[in-house]
């Protein structure tokens, strides 16, 4: 599962990689039938994609589904894998790509939940909404074709247009950011750190960092500091952050990937299958090997 990036990507499409600051780039995919458009792959992006899309679709984000039915908005981020598969009829889309550089001192768009490990990734919309929402990607289309001197601030402007819009429709989550200075920076160092394991790929990534106090002695906190801070901002216990995050990629990997179930077991940090078995199965309900045939 390599991850692509977005020199890959502006290849494949045919785009000019410029020296601009995040490569931002704007497309349409026209009136296209699902037998002419090809799923991408299941993989990771080293760069965002915002996407407006018209028609049937199927699309995988790590381990959730999400079926589209008629119109929707697709928010993808660099830390977790995913693709789309186009259904029967016909299909449109405008979608907006950009690296994590074009945001730099202009806002963090991590806050928004669209963006997060957690958050709603795809949002149906009502044709009243699909309306709104493709006036500002087509705005889009037309500044970025244009010679206007500040185009890419109005650029950016339209992104947080569209994420304002997405926040407002979706169910709120909770938001760490809202917490203290002291604990938000220790949270994040703590996501940070978490997610730095991920993905796994090779051998050479089998996770190091397992349990709470690996974590808090990494950080330099007593573990017990550590479970009360991400209690606080996150709702969760250390152990369960870390447990779920072990799960999730263990879905990915039993799903998405041939590697076998023990190689698995190992890569994700447990001594023996059967303590990973017995581990998936108390998460999931399934052992492995039946997850992986569902």
């Amino acid at each position: 599962m390599e991850n692509e990036t977005i020199q890959s990507f502006y290849k494949s499409q045919k785009f000019e990689l410029t020296n601009d600051l995040g490569n931002f780039n704007v497309a349409t995919i026209g009136n296209l039938s699902s037998c002419s458009i090809q799923p991408i792959p299941f993989r990771r992006r080293n760069f965002y994609k915002v996407s407006i899309l018209k028609g049937t679709y199927k699309i995988h984000f790590a381990d959730r589904v999400y079926k589209v039915h008629k119109q929707a908005l697709l928010f993808a981020n660099p830390l977790i894998p995913y693709n789309w598969v186009p259904l029967e009829g016909n299909h449109q889309a405008i979608y907006c790509v950009f690296t994590p550089e074009f945001f730099h001192h202009f806002g963090d768009i991590t806050t928004y939940a669209t963006f997060q490990q957690d958050g709603q990734h795809v949002i149906e919309l009502d044709d009243n909404q699909f309306l709104k929402m493709e006036i500002v990607f087509k705005k889009m289309l037309r500044e970025f074709d244009s010679d206007y001197q500040h185009k890419f601030d109005l650029l950016r402007n339209l992104v947080f247009e569209v994420l304002h819009f997405a926040s407002k429709t979706v169910s709120p989550i909770q938001n760490f950011r809202t917490n203290t200075s002291a604990s938000r920076r220790v949270t994040e160092a703590f996501l940070e750190l978490l997610e730095s394991q991920f993905p796994i790929e090779a051998k050479e990534q089998k996770l190091l960092l397992t349990s709470p106090s690996d974590f808090a002695n990494h950080l330099s906190l007593h573990v017990n500091h550590l479970n009360r801070i991400l209690k606080k901002t996150m709702g969760a216990s250390t152990s369960t952050l870390i447990q779920e995050r072990i799960v999730r990629e263990a879905k990915v990997l039993l799903r998405h990937s041939s590697i076998p179930i023990s190689e698995i077991s190992f890569l994700l940090g447990f001594r023996e299958i059967t303590h990973f078995s017995n581990f998936f199965r108390r998460k999931e309900g399934l052992a492995p090997s039946e997850y992986r045939m569902v």
